[in-house]
């Protein structure tokens, strides 16, 4: 049996409105180095049945209508808002090695 590597990336050019990608931001002090660090990170969710073949999660989607519950400090995380894009809010387009890496971007 031949493995082919296919990379995929979803395909949002469709999509009229602005999205925002949910995530988590933290300034804390290195007691190691004494110096004050910003560290943030994407949350990411279960993937729809177009992502699943390729990949165990995929990042989560905030509406535009609710940036503002999203940012408001509030005692419990607003969980509620996250979601998965579903598939067929979705274009995925098949891409070569290539037109996935960094490398090109320094020549």
């Amino acid at each position: 049996m031949k493995t082919v590597r296919m990379t995929l990336q979803p395909d949002l050019r469709e999509r009229r409105e602005a999205f925002g990608m949910a995530g988590v931001w933290n300034l804390w002090k290195n007691p190691k180095t004494d110096h004050y660090e910003q560290t943030f990170a994407i949350l990411t969710g279960g993937p729809n049945e177009i992502l699943r073949p390729i990949h165990d999660r995929m990042t989560t989607i905030l509406e535009p209508h609710d940036y503002a519950e999203y940012l408001a400090p509030s005692e419990r995380p607003p969980l509620h808002l996250l979601r998965i894009l579903p598939a067929d809010e979705m274009h995925v387009t098949p891409v070569t090695t290539p037109s996935t890496t960094t490398r090109r971007n320094l020549l």
